[in-house]
């Protein structure tokens, strides 16, 4: 399976609901710029997102730029913030896919990497940054990290 990891662009300050902070120009520029030049690697792939609304315009974002219909194929709870790593596998392992690309937020992100690929060094997760892993199985310890950018 290939698995691409998405942190959602910059958004605005936080202002008492995390939930509804929405992406602002420059955070919807560099998703648009992450996405386009790692197009290349993002074939067939299914979009799965955090029902936070900027990981949702990420997701949109991130959807047009792949020719896709611009909703998420999945909104799902174990992509926000603080979501268990072991349900999102689980998850992940049930869905039977061979492309995905998740798009989600810190802490997750970088939980998640460290999880699938714990023989890498810890790389931090900037926002728009992006991940290309192979995993042989959804689960803990069974990814390789292919690679990691940031805008």
């Amino acid at each position: 399976m290939h698995l691409f990891i998405l942190r959602h662009g910059r958004a605005e300050p936080y202002r008492g609901d995390d939930a509804s902070r929405e992406l602002v120009a420059s955070g919807r520029k560099d998703v648009h710029s992450i996405v386009q030049r790692q197009k290349s690697y993002l074939n067939d792939v299914a979009i799965w997102s955090s029902p936070y609304v900027r990981a949702l315009q990420t997701a949109e974002i991130a959807a047009h730029c792949l020719g896709l219909p611009t909703s998420p194929d999945c909104i799902t709870a174990n992509l926000t913030p603080d979501a268990s790593v072991q349900k999102l596998l689980r998850e992940i392992y049930q869905s039977e896919l061979t492309s995905l690309l998740i798009v989600s937020h810190q802490p997750l992100v970088g939980d998640l990497l460290q999880a699938l690929c714990t023989q890498a060094q810890p790389s931090p997760m900037k926002t728009a940054s992006m991940a290309g892993l192979t995993l042989e199985i959804a689960a803990a310890d069974f990814g390789q990290l292919d690679w990691l950018v940031h805008p």
